[in-house]
């Protein structure tokens, strides 16, 4: 039986960057991954739709060349090509990922792989072979599935999730959305960017609903100005395929059809098949591995990261949660900080917020006050034809201590990581205020949105 100081069971974001960190740190790595390396984010989720989003916004730009003086005839979008390059990016980063392996010498078996006993995993190749890995840790890292809605099955078709709209082989001419989260949203500016009539249906009351207030309006505006139907505080009770449509209905009888339906609200946790009930690693109610501040499970020894932990299900927390994991599997002592953690979101505008929204902290019993400025007014914004979003800065009432800032409009995922580390070190807006930023930038919104907190905005209309 071939013996690893560490065995880690998926090498999506959580697992091969645990892979990596472990090996810098002298041990011993086996990853056993179902798939490919990469794991959804770089196979099905963020990499695939930023490619897209990228053609899509270039498309958008194009079609409003003359806008900046420029003329250009019969643009048209090829949405094979569009996918082939799409492919292209994908695959450069799968090579990526095993070039890394292959300098730390780290082993990598295609395969499924199975608790034995809680440090011996059963690998089942693709190849068909079986074999015994011993491991002196192991980490869990197995991710995350799309949600099925209604028991409703994808078909890949007609009705399609998340993973398998990527695979569509031709655009439809209307689409409907069930969920206005970051993914539903994302294929909603894809689709509609390419000239799909689209239709998105959410639950709660308002677009991203885990964003401020102000930041989800301004969204909703300008998808409405696209032409994006927005159905909201409604609940799907039921879906039918017809010969050539599906159809939704609605909690209130309305009925949505179109040609295509993407199932976009919710993933599951990949924890089946794995053995781990029979180990004994406890489970939460919706089948999360329970862990603590280490990543440790219930077993000392066996660690989890990455959505498999139902906490923060984003790419990036993956990959801290398996530093965290490996570096305490490792004898080094470390807990995971989930107390700054931004969120950004690829539509047209760009979303991008970090800290507590104005509702949380009013929740909370915190005093606030707040701080907002329309990127209209900044002369960066009309040079680049980039005039709609926002900036909006939550600060603590008493001790002017930044809270959480909310960004929407051009570039918002680049620029709110100035906010991240201004929360991370305890910034004060006045701090944020006095920061000289360059000009022309959109990231003169941040400083002139902390200076509203104080009434102070110089281009504030």
């Amino acid at each position: 039986m071939e013996q690893f100081d560490i065995i880690i069971l998926g090498a999506g974001p959580a697992g091969y960057v645990a892979a990596i960190r472990a090996a810098q740190l002298k041990k011993k790595v086996c990853v056993i991954e179902r798939n490919e390396v990469g794991g959804t984010c770089l196979n099905t989720g963020c990499i695939p739709t930023k490619a897209i989003i990228a053609s899509a916004n270039l498309f958008t730009t194009i079609k409003r060349a003359s806008e900046f003086g420029i003329s250009v005839k019969d643009a048209i979008a090829n949405f094979n090509s569009i996918k082939e390059r799409e492919k292209r990016v994908v695959e450069t980063g799968i090579n990526g990922i095993k070039s890394l392996f292959k300098k730390h010498g780290i082993t990598l078996k295609y395969g499924k792989g199975r608790f034995k006993e809680p440090f011996v995993i059963e690998s089942h190749q693709r190849n068909g072979y079986t074999e015994s890995l011993s491991g002196d840790r192991i980490i869990i890292a197995t991710g995350s599935y799309p949600a099925v809605i209604l028991n409703t099955h994808t078909d890949n078709e007609y009705i399609f999730d998340s993973d398998s709209i990527l695979e569509i082989d031709s655009l439809p001419v209307s689409m409907t959305i069930i969920g206005g989260g970051a993914v539903g949203c994302e294929f909603a500016h894809i689709f509609n960017s390419f000239g799909v009539k689209v239709t998105i249906i959410e639950l709660m009351s308002h677009l991203i609903p885990f964003a401020d207030e102000d930041i989800s309006n301004v969204l909703e505006r300008e998808f409405k100005k696209r032409g994006v139907n927005i159905y909201l505080e409604k609940e799907v009770k039921g879906i039918s395929r017809g010969e050539r449509q599906v159809k939704v209905v609605l909690s209130d009888g309305f009925e949505i059809e179109s040609e295509r339906l993407l199932m976009a609200a919710g993933r599951r946790f990949n924890t089946s098949e794995l053995g781990i009930e029979d180990i004994g690693i406890k489970t939460g109610g919706r089948g999360e591995i329970l862990v603590n501040d280490k990543m440790e499970s219930s077993i000392s020894g066996i660690y989890a990261a990455g959505d498999v932990v139902g906490r923060v299900m984003l790419a990036y927390v993956a990959s801290k949660e398996g530093i965290t994991a490996v570096e305490n599997a490792s004898g080094i002592e470390r807990k995971m900080d989930y107390s700054v953690i931004p969120l950004t979101i690829f539509t047209e505008p760009e979303i991008g917020f970090v800290g507590l929204r104005e509702k949380d902290a009013v929740d909370k019993g915190i005093k606030v006050k707040t701080g907002s400025f329309q990127l209209r007014s900044l002369g960066r914004a009309h040079a680049s034809h980039e005039i709609s979003g926002m900036v909006k800065v939550v600060s603590e009432y008493d001790t002017d201590k930044i809270l959480g800032v909310h960004i929407i409009g051009a570039h918002a995922s680049e620029i709110v990581h100035e906010a991240i580390v201004a929360i991370r070190m305890g910034m004060k807006s006045r701090e944020l205020e006095e920061t000289i930023h360059a000009h022309p930038v959109f990231s003169e919104g941040v400083m002139e949105g902390a200076a509203d907190v104080h009434g102070r905005a110089i281009h504030k209309l």
